[in-house]
């Protein structure tokens, strides 16, 4: 009986101890959460720094590779190529977080642009085009894609399929969509693509109208 009670006392005292030693998962996101508050306090060095030892500690850590990489396009002298390498650490991270690819996919396109690559603006379009699809209702990534398929050169581009995401995007939002329709109008007028300013017009048109909804 005495031994059996020994042996309760001693596996209780083990059993509080490992609960004083192991960390708590609160305890275990602290850094993280608190990197991304400076960030969102647009104290973007600390959270660059903060954010660089996290990654060098928990390399595995999707959300400090994101938030870095977003560090990277906020600080005195950005860098899209840094932040293109650690978002896609992030993606590769967590391959069904959309806004991680959504993100990706803009610094990709930008990064074509600037260095005039049709390799990168493929890739940046393919994978906001997957984005998309992960989550329709992604009204950013459906504008940014939008224009990226109105502005491009064929076989990159297609007025097609921008005219379609600008009715997905009128079906979120019926302002935003009037915006979007006349932006890619404009384009297609300019571009001399009659047909598909005509069809961007009339949308503008029936949007426009009271009722419409």
């Amino acid at each position: 009986m005495r031994v059996g009670l020994v042996k309760a006392a001693l596996l209780h005292a083990g059993l509080l101890a490992a609960l004083c030693v192991a960390p708590s998962p609160a305890a275990s996101a602290a850094p993280v959460d608190d990197a991304i508050a400076l960030y969102r306090q647009r104290r973007y060095d600390e959270a660059r720094a903060a954010l660089e030892s996290l990654v060098a500690s928990d390399p595995s850590n999707a959300a400090a590779c994101y938030y870095l990489a977003m560090t990277f396009q906020r600080v005195a002298a950005p860098s899209l190529d840094s932040a293109r390498t650690w978002l896609a650490k992030a993606v590769r991270l967590a391959p069904g977080n959309e806004v991680y690819l959504a993100e990706y996919a803009g610094v990709t396109l930008l990064m074509a642009g600037r260095d005039n690559s049709f390799t990168l603006a493929m890739e940046g379009r393919d994978a906001m085009a997957k984005a998309v699809a992960m989550n329709p209702s992604d009204i950013n990534a459906c504008e940014e894609l939008m224009r990226f398929c109105a502005r491009a050169p064929w076989p990159l581009g297609s007025p097609d399929k921008a005219l379609a995401l600008a009715d997905q995007i009128a079906k979120l939002d019926r302002k935003r969509g009037l915006a979007a329709y006349r932006l890619i109008g404009d384009l297609f007028e300019k571009e001399g693509r009659t047909k598909e300013a005509l069809s961007a017009s009339q949308a503008v048109q029936s949007l426009a109208r009271p009722d419409a909804k």
